[in-house]
């Protein structure tokens, strides 16, 4: 394990601390959970994102007629 410095401004450090008396855990424990967090939900994201740019090059995607069609299910205009 890294030891690092960050610069957190006064109001966040309170809430983190907040949760960490909450939660009876430390402010590191804290801040390692919201960074892992972060990290799980952006790598997720990207993938996300250049899983959909490469089905759109390899030209799958939905028509508009397919996506109305779907929609009509619900009652919903889709147009």
């Amino acid at each position: 394990m890294k030891a690092t410095t960050i610069r957190i401004d006064d109001s966040k450090m309170g809430r983190v601390d907040g949760l960490a008396k909450a939660l009876s855990r430390t402010r590191s424990w804290v801040i390692n959970q919201a960074i892992d967090r972060f990290l799980d939900y952006e790598e997720w994201f990207v993938k996300e994102v250049n899983d959909g740019l490469k089905e759109i090059e390899r030209g799958e995607i939905a028509t508009h007629a397919e996506v109305t069609a779907k929609f009509s299910k619900w009652d919903i205009d889709a147009s």
